[in-house]
């Protein structure tokens, strides 16, 4: 059985907190949904890059699993 993986995706939102459209995917994955929430808010604090007026992340369980690529010999 493979691991359980958890991506962390930040959001852009409207003014009001609605309307939010994905900004980015992260590449760090977490062990469970806590881990990346926990995770979350330092993300948050030190966005410097906001393009939106309300960042927001959103945790979830990757729906298709992470292939390594091998390489022929």
């Amino acid at each position: 059985m493979s691991p359980l993986l958890i991506a962390m995706t930040l959001l852009g939102c409207s003014d009001a907190g609605d309307q939010c459209r994905e900004v980015r995917v992260l590449p760090a994955r977490y062990a469970s949904v806590d881990a990346c929430n926990t995770a979350a808010a330092e993300v948050l604090t030190r966005l410097s890059d906001a393009d939106a007026p309300v960042m927001a992340a959103h945790c979830q369980k990757l729906l298709q699993p992470v292939l390594a690529l091998a390489t022929p010999r």
